[in-house]
């Protein structure tokens, strides 16, 4: 991926987010001062795909989550203030 440095998270920093049955990995971001467009972890960077209010997210976001996953991207998901921000890995 190009740009600029992606912004490295410990691999301890993730949890899981539960979306209608399949689980996704989660980072909670809230103390960052931006939102990064590509973060690293461990061998793995992702870019920045798309973003969603939180309030009201299961009725779109399990369906994009299972959508990526079949174009053979891997989703984590970055929560920060009232927004979901999905990053993937490329195919």
């Amino acid at each position: 991926m190009g740009g600029g440095a992606a912004l490295e998270l410990d691999p301890n920093q993730l949890g899981t987010l539960e979306l209608d049955g399949t689980w996704v990995p989660y980072v909670d971001l809230h103390d960052e001062k931006f939102i990064p467009t590509r973060i690293a972890i461990g061998k793995d960077e992702y870019a920045f795909n798309s973003s969603q209010i939180i309030r009201g997210h299961g009725a779109t976001l399990p369906g994009k989550i299972r959508e990526l996953r079949a174009d053979g991207k891997k989703p984590i998901i970055v929560e920060r203030d009232d927004r979901y921000y999905v990053f993937v890995t490329p195919p």
